[in-house]
């Protein structure tokens, strides 16, 4: 087919793979669209039926691949190809960091219209061992109270896909699992049915500190409490003392807590919760810092990585120790308390305000009286700021998905803030807000990818901008 030739619904196509989507979705070209092929990665080439189409893009059907990828390997997990969790399981770990680097080059050229990126990109920072990584999980569950379901959802849906096993957890998030699994049966617990609303125990979360052996569980419920609490925690406490991981410090239940969430949608845990064993948080260390994390706080789902994450914000940071830090979207102070070792005074700005108060018992636990955090949205606050002639030596920016606010950009430009540190967990909006701050002055001077992620599409970047001499 000719690169001009009208698509048809219902039409067989041999296509070349050669990108691949957010949501894990091989990417080919056709008649002038974009085609989005599920189950294929960059350099398959297969044989495919147009199953929608619309006048900017098409999504195939994979019917035969031809030829693979020389970069196509076996899934690690065995229930990857049910299994939404993970996207780029046949894909080789090399091809992902290129796959990602690219993805931010792109961005940065194609929306940011940077276009010194030869010199300011620097090669993605990868895991030597890219398995049990995540030290949060957030897991529906389903089923019935003999037929529960603890996993993942399925890719586009909220069919929960009960693996007995996930090699991006340690492995004692099987154990805490298998031990709800069988909490579920014996005390007859009736699992979330979401589309009638009936049903308890919504959610299972779990919490590690890698560093320290700490473990919470959570039980999101759809209700108020469960029956018999005293021998699930005690299994748990069971389960997890004996077990065994080279990789981690002895385990211990740290926290148990109870989420009411009686609310219909997509929201996960409420601002409702009720500790009913242990301390309400667990403790982290990161580069020599502890961190106290509660139970709806915001914290880097990869330790190891985020280590190497930090010190690319402290190198950007260059802090001689007189400067004054605004720290924005700083969650639980994690990036805050780093920079204020070396820095004058950092203030932390965060709309959760049970992550406000985590950062400040983070402060005083490191005993660094430097560092000050207020509660609020950082939109309305950075104004402020500005109008009261706060002008900071260096700005931090952490900002969700969505990227900064059109505010807070604009307050940047006001306050004439020579030297920014972004760190973005979309490369899309990193390139959009970067574009803005170039035309206002600014000038991206180094670009680090980094990957938090193994094994899914996203990528964390962390970039050095600096206001260019007037």
């Amino acid at each position: 087919m000719t690169e001009n030739q009208a698509l048809t619904k219902g039409d067989p196509l041999d296509l070349e793979v050669t990108d691949i989507s957010h949501e894990g979705h091989g990417i080919g070209h056709a008649g002038g669209l974009t085609v989005f092929v599920p189950n294929t990665v960059p350099g398959d080439q297969v044989m495919v039926r147009i199953e929608v189409l619309k006048s900017r893009y098409a999504v195939a059907r994979l019917i035969k691949r031809h030829k693979p990828s020389p970069d196509r390997i076996e899934p690690g997990c065995i229930y990857a190809a049910d299994c939404g969790g993970c996207t780029l399981q046949t894909l080789a770990y090399g091809a992902q960091l290129n796959l990602k680097q690219r993805q931010v080059r792109e961005a940065l050229t194609r929306i940011g219209k940077i276009t010194n990126i030869d010199n300011t990109m620097r090669p993605i920072l990868g895991m030597a061992d890219p398995w049990h990584y995540r030290s949060k999980v957030q897991l529906p569950v389903s089923g019935t109270s003999q037929e529960p379901k603890i996993g993942f959802y399925a890719p586009n849906s909220h069919d929960v896909v009960d693996a007995r096993i996930c090699k991006v957890q340690p492995p004692v998030c099987d154990k805490i699992r298998s031990v709800v699994r069988d909490y579920i049966r014996t005390s007859h617990i009736e699992p979330y049915c979401e589309q009638d609303h009936t049903g308890l125990l919504r959610h299972l979360v779990i919490r590690l500190g890698f560093a320290t052996g700490n473990v919470m569980v959570g039980l999101v419920l759809n209700g108020t409490d469960i029956t018999s609490r005293d021998v699930l925690i005690q299994n748990l406490v069971d389960a997890i003392g004996a077990h065994e991981d080279p990789a981690l410090p002895p385990l211990h239940l740290t926290c148990c807590f109870l989420n009411r969430n009686t609310q219909k949608g997509n929201t996960i845990q409420t601002a409702d919760n009720e500790i009913v064993y242990g301390q309400g948080w667990i403790d982290e260390k990161i580069l020599n810092l502890t961190y106290r994390i509660s139970p709806q706080a915001f914290f880097q789902v990869n330790p190891r990585q985020t280590e190497k994450l930090f010190e690319q914000v402290i190198e950007m940071a260059n802090l001689q120790g007189n400067e004054n830090v605004l720290d924005l979207y700083c969650g639980t102070g994690s990036i805050s308390l780093q920079l204020a070792k070396k820095a004058r005074k950092v203030l932390g700005i965060e709309i959760v305000e049970a992550a406000i108060r985590d950062a400040r018992d983070n402060a005083r636990l490191n005993d660094l009286s430097n560092a000050d955090f207020l509660a609020g949205q950082a939109e309305k606050l950075l104004p402020q700021l500005a109008e009261n002639g706060w002008n900071p030596d260096l700005i931090v920016l952490d900002p969700p998905r969505k990227g900064c606010e059109r505010a807070v950009i604009d307050s940047i430009v006001t306050m004439q803030t020579k030297r920014i540190v972004y760190v973005s967990c979309n490369p899309a909006t990193l390139a959009r807000d970067a574009a803005i701050l170039q035309e206002a002055g600014y000038r991206i001077q180094a670009v680090q990818p980094v990957d938090l992620f193994p094994w899914t599409n996203h990528v964390e970047t962390v970039v050095l901008i600096t206001r260019a001499k007037e």
